[in-house]
């Protein structure tokens, strides 16, 4: 409904009259009427009037878009639905809220003048940063990820279809990451992200993917983590940055807009409050949200906000620790904190042994063997414990990992037709012809089986293109900037127009409607009907006093005189579609 103008042309011509009447004390014409209820002062009047509960009505319709089927409210509601009924046939009353047809089931509207006041009163909730003293957002590490991914290097653990790991394999997770909470859930994410691929049924790290999520994730992973927690919702994460903005909200609000979002999706959810106050602790570890010393107002961080308007990342430097220790017995000690990118790249030549505040690697030739294949040589290893190191580098374990990979025979492959050998008393793998001293032809499509035999044989192979090598990064998904919300459209109207709730009621069945009329009997009350028109099945409505009621066949009927018409009439209680009893 884009105005009250056009709220009151859904209003039928027969019933503007009778409501201007009973809203605004005089009778008016449609114009007359749109005039009247938009009048701001009158408005003004009402809302200060109003209880706590009524004013909170109003404003849960104004966020849901002034317009809202009814099952919906009355799942908002439903433990104090007769509570309700009768606020809505008050505030219905002063001509603020209408329903959208006969039925009694039809959609709450609200009056479209009333949405600047309601903005104004949703503002106390809303508030300025600079006005409040925050606490620092938390830090999010994905070290355990990091550490997840060391020790799939080592353990070869074996999945199911779907990347499950068998029983075992979730076994040595457990051993190897201990302390690490919740290392389900990392597996799972870095499934997700294209970290880790399965080949032959054995679980591997992606080289390139697990590469930038070393590299970004202190960054992206919190924002990555809030949208995919949005995902069962669609449209939570554009809902969150509108009402919070880059401004400070209370919780009780926000918590409540969330709610009215998600049940505004899902009317059988029973558990939104339940899952907005998880959803907002969630954010708050992420760093997403900041809560300020109070604990009663929330803000976007500074980080989150940019990443949502913009739909950029901005990567910043953090200070890692340094305090690595890497001992005479081959062992590494890695803090916690330590940078994930050389985290990655420790945990390609040497062993997770365990996870903890401090883990520890080993150093073993298995280790060196795999960072050769990886693609790393003796001074790129040397050079990297050497920086790493927070001392120098044990004279000993230099000189040992200097004698594992001499001991390594290399091969290099060129053109994926020839295989050159660094020593030349070296056995080929079977099946090549020596086309001269050390060099060997590789047969058409041989060349896997070549590698695997190589590889068997711990031969450290230059120039193949490495299986795990798809090209593809880590799959963060497409960050793009939130885009305003478009207000839910109005539905039009059942062809029986538009009424302020609770004025205009549908006549109950049976003998409650009976009972209706026999009320007004006795009392000496006007009754305004709406009743089918003979031969037409069209609405009209007519004013009625009710003089003797009457059965026949066991079909209930009145007998009234009818104001309209000047004559006495006998109606069909059965067929009367709703009411409106007159002052």
């Amino acid at each position: 409904m884009t105005s009250t103008y056009d709220l009151v042309s859904h209003i039928p011509a027969y019933m503007v009259e009778i409501l201007s009447a009973h809203i605004l004390g005089k009778t008016a014409d449609s114009r007359k009427l749109a005039e009247g209820l938009s009048d701001e002062a009158r408005l003004e009047r009402i809302l200060e009037g109003l209880t706590a509960r009524q004013t909170a009505i109003l404003l849960d319709l104004y966020e849901l878009g002034g317009s809202i089927s009814w099952d919906l409210l009355t799942a908002l509601y439903l433990p104090e639905y007769e509570q309700l009924r009768q606020d809505l046939t008050f505030l219905g009353s002063m001509g603020i809220v209408f329903q959208g047809g006969l039925s009694g089931r039809d959609p709450i509207i609200l009056l479209p003048s009333m949405y600047p006041l309601l903005e104004e009163k949703r503002k106390r909730y809303q508030g300025n940063t600079g006005d409040f003293t925050w606490r620092e957002p938390r830090k999010v590490s994905i070290s355990g990820h990091i550490a997840l991914l060391n020790t799939l290097r080592v353990s070869g653990i074996r999945c199911k279809a779907g990347m499950e790991p068998f029983k075992r394999g979730w076994q040595i997770l457990e051993e190897r990451l201990g302390p690490v909470a919740d290392y389900e859930r990392l597996y799972w994410e870095l499934v997700e992200l294209g970290c880790i691929r399965e080949s032959k049924g054995v679980l591997r790290v992606s080289q390139q993917a697990s590469s930038e999520f070393a590299a970004d994730g202190d960054a992206r992973y919190p924002v990555w983590r809030f949208i995919r927690s949005c995902r069962p919702y669609p449209g939570l994460d554009h809902k969150v940055h509108a009402i919070m903005a880059d401004r400070a909200l209370r919780e009780d609000y926000f918590s409540r807009a969330l709610t009215l979002f998600i049940i505004s999706r899902n009317p059988d959810e029973v558990r939104a409050d339940g899952i907005v106050h998880s959803l907002i602790e969630e954010w708050l570890d992420l760093g997403v949200l900041q809560r300020d010393d109070s604990g009663r107002w929330l803000r976007l961080s500074e980080h989150t906000f940019s990443a949502l308007k913009t739909g950029r990342i901005q990567v910043s430097l953090h200070a890692y620790s340094e305090d690595v220790v890497i001992q005479p017995n081959m062992e590494i000690l890695a803090p916690g904190d330590f940078d994930p990118v050389d985290l990655l790249n420790l945990g390609e030549m040497a062993d997770l042994v365990r996870s903890d505040v401090v883990s520890i690697y080993q150093i073993t030739k298995r280790s060196i063997t795999r960072a050769l294949h990886l693609g790393w040589d003796a001074e790129k290893i040397r050079g990297f414990l050497e920086r790493i190191s927070r001392h120098e580098l044990p004279d000993n374990v230099g000189k040992t990992v200097q004698g594992w990979i001499l001991a390594h025979t290399e091969a290099c492959i060129l053109r994926g037709t020839f295989l050159v050998l660094s020593r030349t008393d070296d056995r080929p793998p079977r099946g090549l012809s020596e086309v001269l001293p050390g060099i060997y032809r590789i047969p058409g499509n041989c060349e896997e089986e070549v590698l695997a035999q190589l590889s068997k044989n711990d031969v450290i192979v230059r120039g193949a293109i490495l299986e795990d090598e798809s090209g593809e990064g880590a799959g963060w998904g497409r960050m793009t900037p939130v885009v305003p919300q478009q207000k839910s459209q109005w539905k039009e109207a059942r062809r029986e127009g538009v009424f302020p709730f609770g004025m205009v009621t549908p006549l109950p069945y049976g003998t409650k409607g009976e009972g209706i009329f026999e009320k007004a009997l006795h009392d000496g009350r006007d009754v305004v009907i709406f009743y089918p028109r003979q031969g037409y099945g069209e609405i009209q409505v007519k004013r009625i006093s009710p003089l003797y009621l009457f059965r026949k066949d066991g079909i209930p009927f009145v007998e009234a005189f009818c104001e309209d018409t000047g004559e006495g009439e006998t109606f069909d209680i059965t067929k009367v579609r709703a009411l409106l009893m007159d002052s």
